[in-house]
């Protein structure tokens, strides 16, 4: 770590760990069962970080390339089959090079050695992962201030054929900066000037919350316009105020219900065993009021009342009915289970029929 990084926030921590889980998630789902590759191959799995180098003040983003590092360092999966490639300054700015290559220091065991960009590196990122040809991309953009967010960076990692795109927003500066007109050609270039003119009207006088509903949703209908037909939001909280979105965004539905799975293991709220895609440590302790309503019943009376008298299991439901919806694979065998257990489903086997 270089004489001025900063040590990296809580809530920043826990993307970082959330991101590194993903990709070890990824390489067990499709790799576990193939052969390693053999060093004199390309990596099957790239990871693309792009703003971990671009600034004195990008320590949050080389919070996750250190996480993403370490991971990658002890997973034997990993160590065989990642491939880093990451923009630094190089010699135009050694102290934040330096603080990169400190971060990365848990991965120098990989196979593959990792690939700095300099400058112009989306064009050097192309050309590298056009060469490399992974079976899939992993890409973190963590922009950090208005120019980034403008800057087009999360659109080109969208226009790449199998890309799945992390993308962190920090929600207190988009917030302040969703009315001020000065960044306001930024955010245009971000959400689309008609869309984001929209916005403005509409989030006067809004509720912080409501506000907060707002911008998100203007968020994924950005990014499903410019490619993603899936996305994921995950908050990050400190002291029951949001800093942090963390959108997944992917082509496939693959990727989606893979970030399902790892975001909703690092969610601190739940409600009957399902997430609620938030780490707020605050809220988890703090917060015991009775829900007004119990998702998993829910779950349950409402697969009793689609699914009747259908043979079915619970991976065959999770795959027809999980889309935009919060549950994951545990909560469709729990509500089976509830089912049963009430007489409303009969077991055959590993297959259940919903009786009502």
């Amino acid at each position: 770590m270089s004489p001025t990084e900063s040590i990296a926030s809580p809530y920043v921590a826990a993307r970082a760990q959330a991101i590194a889980a993903y990709l070890r998630a990824w390489a067990y789902e499709v790799l576990a069962e193939a052969p390693p590759t053999h060093p004199a191959l390309p990596p099957r799995l790239a990871y693309v970080d792009l703003y971990g180098g671009a600034s004195r003040r990008a320590a949050n983003s080389r919070a996750v390339l250190a996480a993403v590092a370490s991971t990658a360092g002890e997973d034997p999966i990993l160590r065989s089959e990642l491939g880093l490639i990451v923009h630094t300054p190089g010699p135009q700015d050694p102290d934040i090079d330096a603080a990169v290559r400190s971060a990365l220091e848990p991965s120098e065991g990989l196979i593959h050695r990792t690939e700095f960009i300099g400058q112009h590196p989306w064009a050097r990122i192309d050309s590298r992962l056009d060469a490399i040809r992974p079976l899939a991309t992993v890409a973190h953009v963590d922009p950090g201030g208005y120019a980034g967010l403008g800057a087009g960076d999360v659109w080109r990692c969208l226009r790449r054929p199998q890309v799945e795109l992390f993308l962190t927003l920090r929600y207190p500066l988009i917030n302040m900066g969703a009315s001020n007109p000065g960044v306001a050609r930024h955010l245009d270039a971000f959400w689309g000037e008609r869309r984001a003119s929209s916005l403005r009207t509409a989030l006067y006088g809004l509720s912080p919350q409501a506000r907060l509903e707002r911008i998100t949703e203007a968020c994924i209908d950005r990014l499903r316009e410019r490619g993603a037909e899936h996305v994921l939001v995950f908050r990050l909280s400190d002291g029951h105020r949001c800093q942090e979105l963390l959108l997944h965004a992917s082509r496939e539905l693959a990727p989606y219900t893979r970030a399902k799975e790892v975001l909703a293991r690092h969610s601190t709220g739940e409600n009957q065993g399902v997430p609620d895609y938030s780490w707020d440590p605050v809220a988890a302790r703090y917060d015991h009021s009775l829900p007004i309503t119990r998702a998993l019943d829910a779950l349950a009376d409402e697969l009793g009342r689609t699914l009747a008298n259908q043979v079915v299991t619970p991976e065959e439901v999770h795959r027809r009915h999980h889309v935009g919806r919060p549950y994951v694979l545990q909560n469709y065998r729990d509500a089976l289970e509830q089912l049963a257990a009430q007489g409303r489903a009969l077991r055959l086997g590993a297959r259940l029929r919903i009786l009502r």
